[in-house]
């Protein structure tokens, strides 16, 4: 087993006591054989940090920190990680038991990329019920990483992708290469995006398996961070798009390219723009600006919002008449 490439799998923890167990078991039932288990605690005040000290032993880790954002826990994780991979893990999600032995087997055979699976998305604690994601978009420039996140960002078509960051395998080496975790923009609902931006770009290629999964738990808890609409959390959005956007613009090897890395940088912008129109003006207009740095003449007229009514007034009257009506709607609602 030794002479096998040890995993490190990180886990940051922030009261998660309803599913970190699970979460665990998921990591310690893997079928690749040589995996070191480190779960950070950023300040958990539920009883989360009483349950993981259950399994401390040599293969698991267990530190503990003051509230610091889950980009510093993952920072801490790696700053103690001894393995030459690296897995990121969610505190309420989960690995399929084959996951980390087959993205493991791939990458020996291409080391200088990072490997990259399917996610499969279930809702509370019904895993026998779940909904696997396409693989269509995996399909398109896995040798070409600054086209991958362009194609990921949407830049060759304004329709931007995810992937979910548990579905990464990342050799050591080129995480070294990327840099830390940038915990300047954090909280912020994209710091796993501008992380493994840097990743992406200082590999070689992406390798994917369509037999390895990871499972992604969608609850309430799960997209608080989402929700919260304050000038923070979007700020931190603001700068984390830009980020990424000076990134590929380093990485463009033409200005065709260079064409295709600003309309991506445009649709992020235009997504978080149509969010936060009336509610922080002042943020929307700095979107504007940036836009209309980037690629004056794209205009979108009309965006998914929301229910058929909603998205009825986007497509005949424009994007702001129905960001209007849907916050009507919601004040309405409120009585």
């Amino acid at each position: 087993m030794k002479d096998q490439p040890l995993v490190s799998v990180i886990i940051p923890l922030y009261n998660a006591e309803r599913y970190i167990e699970q979460c665990i078991r998921s990591v310690l039932n893997q079928t690749w054989p040589n995996i070191e288990l480190i779960v950070v605690d950023d300040g958990s005040t539920d009883n989360s940090y009483a349950i993981v000290k259950r399994f401390e032993d040599e293969n698991v880790k267990i530190l503990r920190q003051a509230n610091q954002g889950a980009s510093a826990a993952k920072q801490n994780g790696l700053n103690n990680a001894k393995g030459q991979y690296i897995q990121y893990l969610d505190a309420d999600d989960l690995l399929d038991r084959d996951k980390i032995n087959r993205q493991v087997f791939a990458l020996l055979k291409e080391p200088n990329k990072i490997a990259v699976c399917k996610t499969v998305h279930f809702f509370g604690d019904d895993v026998e019920n779940y909904i696997e994601e396409e693989d269509n978009f995996f399909q398109a420039y896995l040798d070409e990483p600054l086209n991958f996140l362009i194609k990921l960002y949407g830049g060759f078509d304004l329709t931007g992708g995810m992937i979910q960051p548990n579905a990464f395998l990342t050799p050591k080496t080129i995480i070294d290469k990327a840099g830390p975790w940038d915990s300047s923009i954090s909280p912020c609902t994209d710091e796993d995006g501008e992380y493994f931006t840097r990743v992406i770009l200082n590999s070689a290629g992406i390798v994917f398996d369509p037999a390895a999964f990871n499972y992604y738990r969608k609850t309430k808890s799960k997209n608080s961070l989402s929700g919260q609409l304050n000038p923070v959390t979007r700020l931190n959005l603001i700068n984390s798009i830009w980020t990424k956007h000076l990134y590929m613009m380093s990485f463009a090897k033409s200005p065709a390219q260079e064409t295709l890395i600003h309309n991506a940088t445009y649709r992020s912008f235009d997504e978080l723009k149509v969010q936060i129109y009336l509610v922080y003006n002042d943020l929307a207009a700095q979107i504007e600006n940036y836009q209309n740095k980037l690629s004056p003449s794209l205009k979108t007229k009309y965006h998914t919002m929301g229910g058929v009514f909603i998205n009825a007034i986007s497509k005949v009257f424009g994007w702001k008449t129905a960001k209007r009506f849907q916050i009507l709607k919601q004040k309405l609602l409120k009585f």
